[in-house]
Formats: structure tokens, C-alpha cells, sequence
């Protein structure tokens, strides 16, 4: 595939597609899953509830922040450049209605251990890591991004964090044996890359591993990744959010897709 089909869509085309997922989503009187169902309540209907302040006060910082680095892409370019800081919070981090979203995930399913690919300035890994009984493991390519991002947590006070630097290439060979209950991928927003790491992280998931894949309508690479990923023999059940995907692949549940109004 062309570097120029994996860029991203237009804003233009984002909106119109948003705008079909919309009309096209179900809302909990058209689910019929107790399972999906059970998400819908607990987790969807219960997410804005939650009060993150002083998080969003680092966000609030790092978009006013006038600090420029070099950056190195891995996830959408692998390209190094020189960038501000602001532009990576306004632009990379993911909003607080889905930062809020994964947290709440991540308590609702009572995971105790969390892998996160992409890192970013680290405003979502500490959303996760406000539960203090979860250990959170993430990925990040570029070092000074890391920095800042470990920074933060540590003003925050967050102890439960881990991070291993690096292209994901090389770092996701270093986990070992260790599976993990949630597996959070924002890492690389390519077809090839993003099913090479789904098909690599499974050997570090059990039974009930949920997986939640970012930006699956992102490119049509991403669009065409949420595709073949959704028909693995492995998957059972897919949630479209638009800006997030979940996978279930709990063995016992049955093979179905839902585009849920979020």
C-alpha cells in the first residue's frame, strides 16, 4: 500500500463519516447482547461521571506550552522533526471524553494490569493510572516525549506506571511472558503495523483480555486494519466507537459487531 493512502483522512471526510456512524449507531433499546448491553451501562452510561481535575490541568499546561522538541514519529511518518509541544497535546492526546472512557473500562472490568502502545505526553496513561490497584506498562517511541510524560505523573503522584522507550518494533520482543488484562493499542497508525501488533500481543493476553485498538477511522489503512481485524478467527466481540474499537475475544462469547452511539 502507498505512503499516500495511509494518510489520514480530511477533516472534511472525518466528519462525514462521523456523521454515518452517528445515524448508523445503536443506542441500548437496539442491542439485544447482555454482554454488550452490560457495556452500555456500566461503562458508556457511567463515564462522564467521573472528575478528573488535575489532569486536565496538565493538559491545560502542555497546550499553552511553548517548548519545541525533536520528534520522532514512529506511529504515523518514522520521520524526526522538530515540533511544539502544544501542537502534540492539541492534536495527539486523546479528548477527555475518551480518556474518561478507557479509565472507566479499565475500573469497570476490574483490570489490574494495562498495556498501553503510545504513550504520548501521558495525559490517558495517568486517566488509567488514577486506580492505584492497576499497573500500567507503556510504550513510547520517542524519549523526550516520554520524559515529559513521566514528569507529569510523577507531579500527579501516580507510583503504578512503567514505560520502556523505543520503536515497538524492537520493544515489544522485552515483555516476556506477561499477559495483560487490558491492552490499550495507540502505538501506529498503519494497516501493516497495527495487525502485526494485534497478532504479536495476543500471546500476551488470556481468556478475557480486552483489546482497544485508537483511531480505527483514522485512513482507510486504519479503516481496512478494524476490518480484518474484526473477522480473526480469534475475535468474538467488536464495538465501534468510531474514534475507538473493542475487542472481545473471550472464547465463550459469540461473533458479533456493533456500532454503538457514543
Amino acid at each position: 500500500m502507498t505512503e499516500k493512502s495511509a494518510k489520514p483522512y480530511s477533516k472534511l471526510k472525518i466528519a462525514a463519516a462521523y456523521f454515518r456512524y452517528r445515524f448508523k449507531g445503536l443506542t441500548k433499546h437496539g442491542v439485544h447482547s447482555p454482554k454488550v448491553f452490560e457495556f452500555m451501562e456500566e461503562v458508556l452510561d457511567k463515564t462522564s461521571k467521573s472528575r478528573n481535575r488535575k489532569i486536565e490541568r496538565e493538559r491545560k499546561r502542555l497546550k499553552a506550552s511553548k517548548q519545541i522538541i525533536d520528534f520522532t514519529d514512529f506511529g504515523k511518518s518514522g520521520n524526526l522533526f522538530k515540533k511544539n509541544v502544544s501542537d502534540i497535546a492539541k492534536n495527539a492526546l486523546k479528548p477527555k471524553k475518551y480518556a474518561r472512557l478507557i479509565a472507566q473500562t479499565v475500573n469497570y472490568y476490574k483490570a489490574t494490569s494495562v498495556l498501553e502502545l503510545g504513550t504520548s505526553l501521558g495525559i490517558t496513561t495517568a486517566y488509567i493510572a488514577q486506580n492505584t490497584q492497576v499497573k500500567v506498562h507503556s510504550l513510547e517511541g520517542d524519549p523526550t516525549v516520554a520524559d515529559i510524560a513521566t514528569n507529569i505523573w510523577r507531579f500527579l503522584g501516580y507510583k503504578n506506571i512503567t514505560t520502556t522507550i523505543g520503536d515497538f518494533n524492537a520493544t515489544l520482543g522485552s515483555l516476556g511472558d506477561k499477559t495483560y488484562d487490558i491492552i490499550y493499542i495507540d502505538g501506529n497508525h498503519r494497516l501493516e503495523p497495527t495487525l502485526r501488533y494485534f497478532q504479536q500481543l495476543q500471546q500476551h493476553a488470556h481468556e478475557k483480555t480486552l483489546f482497544i485498538f485508537d483511531d480505527i477511522h483514522y485512513s482507510s489503512q486504519m479503516e481496512k486494519a478494524w476490518k480484518t481485524i474484526k473477522e480473526n478467527d480469534n475475535v468474538r466481540i467488536t464495538i465501534d466507537l468510531f474514534f475507538l474499537g473493542y475487542v472481545f475475544i473471550d472464547k465463550t462469547l459469540p461473533k458479533q459487531d456493533f456500532t454503538l452511539r457514543y
